[in-house]
Formats: C-alpha cells, structure tokens, sequence
C-alpha cells in the first residue's frame, strides 16, 4: 500500500508539473528582425554566415513582416534557382555560395538596407 501511494504521489507531482507548465508556458516563436537579417547577409557576403542560420532564415516563413518575407522569398530563388537561374552552387572555403549567387543576393541585399532606412524611428521614453 505504501508503494502505491508513493507512486501515486511522484505521478501527481509530475502531470500536475506537467500541466503548469503547458498552461503557463508559450509556444515557441521565430520572428526574425530586419536589421538582424541583413547582419545575416553581410556575415554571408563576407564568407562568415552559419549554414544552420541562413538554412533557418530561407526555410521559415516570416508571418510577421511581409516586406521581409518578400525577400526571404527572394533568397530562396536564388538558392533553388527559376526559369532563367540555375539553382546557386556551393561557394568555396566559408563562403556559403558562389560569386555569381552572392552577387544576385547583393542586390536583395540592398533591396533591404533600403527597407530599413525607409522604416520608422521609434523611441521609448
């Protein structure tokens, strides 16, 4: 009887812990920044980018920002490549793609910086 109630015990310790934590837990989010993105594409211009973080980036749909989901969907272009782009090549070294991907994303690149700079200023006080 004893070991019952032990083991009752121990399972309602668990599921009762078990429960407070999907009641007051919250789902995991992706909600990636403008400006971190662009960090990320510099990094990946210069040969610095991690493949997870840029696999992370082109892989993920952007729910939150649909100017930076239009260039999320920029990227992944060129990554598989269209009608007139082969899909891009592995670069060598660090770099994660070649000079002519890197160059095409250059421009998406630049199609952010100019995204950011037309965004609003916000301070809080």
């Amino acid at each position: 009887m004893a070991e019952f109630l032990i083991a009752f015990l121990v399972s309602l310790v668990l599921i009762g812990g078990l429960a407070v934590a999907l009641t007051y837990g919250r789902a995991p989010a992706w909600r990636p920044e403008r400006r971190k993105i662009l960090a990320l594409m510099r990094q990946l211009q210069a040969g610095d980018a991690r493949r997870d973080e840029w696999e992370m980036f082109i892989g993920l749909p952007v729910l939150h920002d649909p100017e930076l989901e239009a260039i999320r969907r920029q990227c992944v272009q060129i990554h598989e490549g269209d009608e007139e782009h082969p899909p891009a090549s592995d670069g060598l070294g660090t770099y994660l793609y070649d000079r002519a991907a890197r160059a095409r994303l250059a421009e998406v690149q630049a199609e952010l910086e100019q995204l950011i700079e037309k965004e609003p200023f916000y301070r809080s006080f």
